[in-house]
């Protein structure tokens, strides 16, 4: 939920009982609720997909040759696809198994593996392995870890929700509505987040437009009133196009447009009180 890159460890292969080990995916959406069900429908696992980071599969001490069934060279994604492919059989293991299998290519639709070998032979070395150099290591397993890092850095992203890209602020709302629910006893709601998200950021937006719009009258008044209504109203629409501006560029979600009316409820009290003070300075000099 809060990460961008999911890497799954295993050793060996991925065999059925590695895929039996994944049936945490099973039990996301018991324990991930991804908006308010006020409808009584289920979500759907595209539903869970738009929110959920990429995955990569690492098999760890990988010792099989990567072939299809007619001995072709294949790739690790390649590999991948063909152990999550449905297993033959109506038993109710089978049937378990080959649900794992559709929820972790329904949930997680960027998905690869990355197969190791031993990083060394001889199993006594394996015992003082942190004391190895990488030049020390079999050559194979040397480069799969440079290999590893490129295809980790090259998928790496900055979190994002519906297309947007959490600033540090955004991500740590994000962080606090969930350990909220956690601690409440509740399961987390990634919608229900994002809308909380969305109007903090929304808020945030808001007070700086009117600090925008009260900065830009102050610049384009200072010391000149009082001004005829029709210099006053071009300075007033001057302030208030760039205040909107900024509160469009800042606001997020469906809830923009409620304090977008806020925003512009703002402009004109404090416009109004201008026209006040404008004819307040008038009638003294007067």
């Amino acid at each position: 939920m809060l990460s961008s890159l999911f890497i799954y460890n295993s050793v060996g292969s991925i065999d059925e009982n590695a895929i039996s080990n994944l049936s945490l995916i099973v039990n996301i959406t018991k324990n991930i609720h991804v908006k308010a069900n006020t409808t009584g429908e289920e979500p759907g696992e595209e539903d869970y997909a738009k929110y959920f980071p990429s995955f990569i599969w690492l098999v760890r001490d990988f010792s099989l040759q990567l072939v299809d069934t007619h001995g072709d060279p294949i790739t690790s994604k390649e590999y991948l696809e063909m152990a999550l492919a449905p297993a033959k059989g109506f038993s109710d293991a089978v049937e378990e198994k080959n649900r794992i299998r559709r929820l972790l290519t329904s949930f997680f639709s960027d998905r690869d593996c990355i197969t190791m070998v031993r990083p060394l032979k001889d199993e006594k070395a394996l015992q003082q392995l942190e004391e190895k150099e990488l030049d020390e290591l079999r050559p194979e397993f040397y480069e799969q870890v440079i290999n590893l890092r490129k295809v980790i850095t090259g998928k790496m992203k900055p979190k994002q929700m519906h297309g947007k890209i959490l600033t540090g602020q955004m991500y740590a709302e994000l962080v606090k509505t969930y350990v909220e629910s956690v601690n409440s006893g509740a399961v987390p709601n990634i919608e229900s987040s994002w809308v909380h998200v969305c109007r903090q950021e929304c808020m945030k937006a808001l007070f700086e437009s009117v600090e925008s719009y009260e900065d830009t009258l102050q610049n384009l008044t200072n010391e000149k009133l009082p001004l005829s209504l029709e210099d006053l109203k071009a300075i007033h629409v001057e302030a208030k196009q760039k205040a909107l501006a900024h509160y469009r560029e800042k606001g997020l979600g469906d809830v923009k447009d409620d304090y977008e009316k806020e925003l512009l409820q703002e402009i004109k009290s404090k416009y109004e009180t201008l026209k006040i003070n404008n004819e307040t300075i008038s009638d003294v000099l007067l």
